[in-house]
């Protein structure tokens, strides 16, 4: 029982203890007024009858005349006339019934009027005894009257009363239910403040200590995540242009260009500062440090790619992955970029600027071996120095490619019409390798039956902005199958940030998720878009929650990003990004990093999945760290549905 139900209910028992002291005393006073009131009425009649009666004690009939009229205009139970040796000489009775009150509160009063005595005499000589007693109705009436009044008023007052302080202690009692809500927050690993504080000074002091409670933790939080961000700092950053180091890209670039992720091609793009080494000399190291830095800067800013992966591959040598895009389409910006270091000369006021940039851009394919990459940028760009005139130099192959609209439109359309889509499953185990999950993947059947993986299609998908209705394309292809085969254990699906980016596409496909109600779906965005597009993040992930479906962020930890934004959204899980796999065993950062990525979603009750495991090994480091849940071929490659 609640507090305030025990409040509520100690002030209506001491409500029905005044009620029944206040009727005990009205109805004892007034019971008493009756009764004195009833005694005096019979008394006066006797006596005043009694010495109407001696004047005509001769005279039977005046005698009864007498007693008639006194009888009929009073109220009178009794009144009679014995004579002294006890003959009775006349009486009057009151036949009326018993008043329309209820017996119970008849024998609860109980009112008692004795008779009163009168002597009639004639002369000196008393010739016999008059009898009179009131009429009890009267009183009964008078008190049943009274009762009511007083419980209609007693109940209007409760009834006033009851209300107001329900009211009144539900006010009182607000900063307790903060203090639940906080609680009941810090459960779910989210950080409430009263603001403002109680007036009461007691409720003051717990609100107090729960805040008091409360930023400790947060800071407790706080620090973990600083920590994390540390750590992913000091392994990936360059430390003077803040892009990723040649470490991170190493570690990385497998899973940039794996088959199975929809950036698997696109461009990259690589810059060379030359003559770095001739400012350092006649500037110093902190001037070049600072020139390269702002390079990095405007190498970043002119390329203007959000899903890029720009890093410092050594002191000379920017590049950037830019999947999803046609090295035509750069060549224009990057020649703008390599004019620059001119524009930091007059800038910084320089005599001389020994720096000039130079640039090659080539494409890489799903699959590509980062050696190849090298090779055909390396030879590009030593053109690029050999010929002056031409400071950008794009691969051959790729100099007139375009992007065919028109055959991708028709493409995509004609399977999607043709239901040329098939879902594969990849399971996901936990740490007694059991299954825990499935992800679902979509997959394109060409023409020719060749089953292509999201990488061969979804460059166009993104190009011609049809993300979301492919999203709609496996909500409802996964509905369907669900719906045709029982399944106890979750399934995961991954939605395109198409949906982060404009609100207005999710809304549109509520009502397929509406049809997949009921079903154990759970549904996951890459980081990068999660962090981009936080307000609209925070809003779709509460909508499919109160939906039932889970939520999580895949790709995690390859996002500059500070990591509390993990208590605004608080997803369900993350899906480690698979580059993680390939230095867990060896690279002690690396390692270190994923413990503290652990430490951190453990608090906040969020579970952590490596993914791309495919050694007992790399299993073995990921479990050390904290990892609860696994996937990749080590365990299962993709089957159809």
């Amino acid at each position: 029982m609640t507090f305030k139900s025990n409040i509520l209910i100690f002030i209506s028992v001491m409500l029905l203890v005044l009620l029944v002291g206040s009727f005990t005393l009205n109805i004892s006073h007034t019971k008493a007024f009756l009764e004195k009131q009833l005694q005096s009425h019979s008394y006066d009649s006797a006596n005043s009858l009694g010495l109407s009666l001696s004047t005509v004690a001769d005279n039977p009939v005046s005698i009864t005349t007498m007693i008639d009229a006194v009888f009929d205009r009073g109220h009178f139970s009794i009144i009679e006339l014995v004579s002294m040796d006890g003959q009775l000489i006349y009486k009057r009775t009151n036949q009326i019934s018993e008043p329309k009150i209820p017996s119970w509160f008849i024998a609860l009063v109980d009112i008692n009027v004795s008779p009163s005595l009168a002597v009639v005499q004639k002369g000196w000589s008393p010739i016999g005894e008059l009898k009179v007693q009131s009429q009890k109705n009267y009183a009964y009436i008078e008190l049943w009257l009274v009762f009511k009044t007083l419980v209609q008023w007693f109940l209007v007052a409760a009834v006033i009363f009851l209300n107001v302080a329900y009211f009144t202690i539900r006010v009182l009692l607000q900063p307790l239910n903060k203090t639940q809500e906080q609680a009941h927050a810090i459960v779910n690993k989210e950080y409430l403040l009263q603001d403002p504080l109680p007036s009461t000074t007691e409720f003051r002091r717990l609100a107090e200590a729960m805040n008091s409670m409360v930023s400790k933790l947060q800071q407790v939080f706080t620090r973990e995540a600083q920590i994390v961000e540390k750590l992913r700092s000091i392994a990936y950053e360059d430390s003077v242009t803040g892009l990723y180091n040649r470490h991170y890209f190493d570690m990385t670039f497998t899973s940039i260009v794996d088959e199975e992720q929809a950036s698997a091609q696109g461009s990259a793009c690589l810059l060379r500062i030359d003559g770095l080494k001739e400012l350092n000399t006649q500037y110093g190291y902190q001037l070049g440090n600072e020139l390269v830095k702002h390079i990095a800067k405007q190498f970043h800013t002119t390329l203007n790619n959000h899903a890029g992966f720009y890093a410092r591959l050594n002191g000379i040598e920017l590049i950037a992955l830019l999947p999803n895009t046609q090295p035509i389409e750069l060549r224009d910006r990057v020649a703008k970029l390599l004019t620059y270091p001119r524009a930091l000369q007059k800038e910084l006021n320089l005599e001389t600027m020994p720096i000039s940039l130079t640039s090659a851009i080539t494409r890489y394919e799903p699959n590509e071996s980062k050696s190849n990459l090298f090779s055909q940028l390396d030879f590009l760009i030593q053109q690029a120095e050999a010929k002056h005139y031409e400071p950008v130099l794009l691969q051959k192959d790729n100099v007139d490619s375009t992007f065919n609209n028109n055959h991708w439109q028709k493409l995509i359309d004609s399977a999607i019409t043709e239901q040329n889509f098939k879902l594969f499953k990849q399971e996901a185990y936990g740490l007694d390798e059991s299954v825990y999950e499935s992800e679902l993947l979509v997959r394109m059947v060409t023409e020719d039956n060749k089953i292509q993986s999201a990488a061969y299609f979804m460059p166009a998908v993104k190009q011609l902005n049809m993300q979301s209705k492919i999203d709609e394309l496996v909500l409802q292809l996964v509905t369907t199958h669900l719906q045709e085969n029982n399944s106890n254990s979750y399934h995961s699906i991954n939605l395109s940030e198409a949906l982060l980016k404009d609100i207005q596409l999710f809304e549109k496909l509520l009502p397929q998720f509406k049809k997949a109600q009921g079903a154990n779906l759970a549904f996951e965005f890459p980081e990068t878009a999660v962090y981009e597009n936080l307000t609209a993040a925070k809003s779709i992930f509460s909508t499919l929650r109160q939906m039932d479906f889970k939520v999580g962020i895949d790709r995690f930890g390859i996002q500059i990003a500070d990591l509390q934004y993990l208590c605004d959204i608080h997803p369900d899980y993350i899906k480690l990004d698979a580059s993680f796999s390939n230095q867990i065993e060896s690279d002690a950062s690396t390692s270190s990093y994923v413990i503290s990525i652990c430490e951190v979603t453990s608090n906040l009750d969020i579970d952590v999945f490596a993914m791309s495991i495919e050694k007992e090994a790399q299993l073995d480091a990921f479990k050390k760290a904290g990892v609860s849940y696994f996937q990749g071929y080590h365990f299962s490659t993709p089957t159809p549905l």
